[in-house]
């Protein structure tokens, strides 16, 4: 077996933490490469299951197939369709089903042999596979990036012609709710590439069975908690935890480090404790508080680093709140912190925020800016350093 090219999905701005986290955990990753919204790389079918350690990404793929199909843009939506179909002889179907039984630790019937031997036979008379009992289900997912009137065919054509083709050929059963394989279809102006999802439910949503107003993805948690680079033996502080998302996230991701939580609300301080209590782990150490973010029952220079992902004006408070709010956050981080701690915080107010490290500019050194994409509204997330020129 080749090695395996696996395509994963992160939440756009995170994407360098994505890919230094590739490099980190997968053993020998090779052609580590980010681009907007993915990281990508190839590995070893031995280390293939090293995937699951991934935080920072929220789907995994392994890629089929491929290619610019010249002229697809100027063709007619019958045309269109057929070269489509017709490229399922060429992707590397083995390779994708031994990555799949991999990644999901349990087999197909038949195995990868028994996928050559119906394309073998479906490319050599035509003659479709039966659907049996034993029949694997799945589904075809279509996704047209950019300009989508460049195509006289919609996503919806492009995904019900190529599922009946696979199901022509291998006989799978077309499930769109329990489906054991899900075919991933991308198209982007001549551009078509064919994946399979090597995960079954998103990796965002872990940790979390208590739901707030604002629940953060735990993927974005971890990217946030890397920003701080937390060390063994350090303390990492989430004033406005909500259901203690990050603090949780934190605690899985980065052993040795205390992460602490809170918040003024009695209800977050509930859903923080039905989170953790259904994550809890040896070895992780995490607590939560009923305090004011403004007022922390903290002493001076006690924190090495404070992640926070801050009111946002929309679904809670108001841009005029956060105009004087975030001045008053911004001079009690700086009292707790000790020098040289590290701030990350997440906002879509950049005015808001913009304007209060302007105002005490001499205490904040920013390190890092990231454009982050939070369902459709682009955020900011920056990383500042405490350094108290007092």
């Amino acid at each position: 077996m080749t090695d395996i090219e696996v395509y994963s999905t992160i939440v756009t701005g995170f994407e360098g933490i994505g890919a230094s986290e590739v490099s980190r955990k997968i053993p020998n990753a090779k052609n580590v490469a980010a681009g907007r919204g993915f990281v990508r790389f190839a590995v070893e079918p031995e280390n293939l299951s090293k995937i699951e350690d991934l935080r920072s990404v929220d789907n995994l793929f392994v890629v089929i197939y491929e290619n610019t199909i010249i002229g697809l843009r100027e063709m007619q939506k019958e045309e269109a369709i057929a070269t489509i179909k017709d490229q399922i002889s060429f992707m590397n179907w083995k390779n994708a089903i031994e990555a799949w039984q991999i990644a999901h630790k349990r087999p197909i019937y038949g195995g990868s042999q028994k996928i050559v031997e119906q394309m073998r036979k479906f490319m050599k008379d035509g003659t479709p596979s039966e659907v049996s009992e034993t029949s694997p289900s799945f589904r075809v997912t279509c996704k047209r990036a950019g300009d989508k009137s460049v195509h006289q065919f919609s996503s919806m054509d492009a995904a019900w012609h190529f599922g009946a083709h696979i199901n022509n050929v291998f006989g799978w059963k077309v499930d769109m709710k329990k489906f054991d394989i899900e075919v991933y279809l991308r198209i982007e102006k001549d551009s078509v590439s064919v994946m399979m999802a090597l995960n079954g439910e998103s990796m965002f949503k872990r940790n979390i069975v208590a739901y707030g107003p604002t629940t953060m993805r735990s993927t974005v948690c971890y990217c946030m908690t890397a920003l701080a680079d937390p060390k063994p033996g350090e303390i990492v502080v989430d004033t406005m935890c909500g259901g203690g998302s990050i603090p949780i996230e934190g605690a899985h991701a980065f052993r040795g480090v205390a992460f602490f939580g809170g918040d003024n609300h009695p209800l977050a301080l509930q859903r923080c404790h039905s989170n953790w209590k259904e994550n809890e782990l040896n070895g992780a150490f995490c607590d939560f508080f009923l305090w004011s973010a403004v007022c922390l029952p903290l002493k001076s220079n006690s924190i090495d680093a404070i992640i926070t992902d801050m009111p946002f004006g929309k679904k809670l408070g108001s841009v005029m709140d956060n105009r004087i709010l975030y001045p008053k956050l911004l001079e009690e981080w700086k009292r707790v912190l000790r020098i040289g701690g590290r701030l990350v915080l997440l906002t879509h107010d950049r005015r808001s925020i913009d304007a209060a490290i302007l105002k005490d500019r001499e205490n904040w050194r920013t390190d890092s800016t990231h454009m982050v994409n939070m369902g459709g509204l682009t955020c900011l997330c920056i990383r500042l350093t405490n350094i108290k020129c007092e």
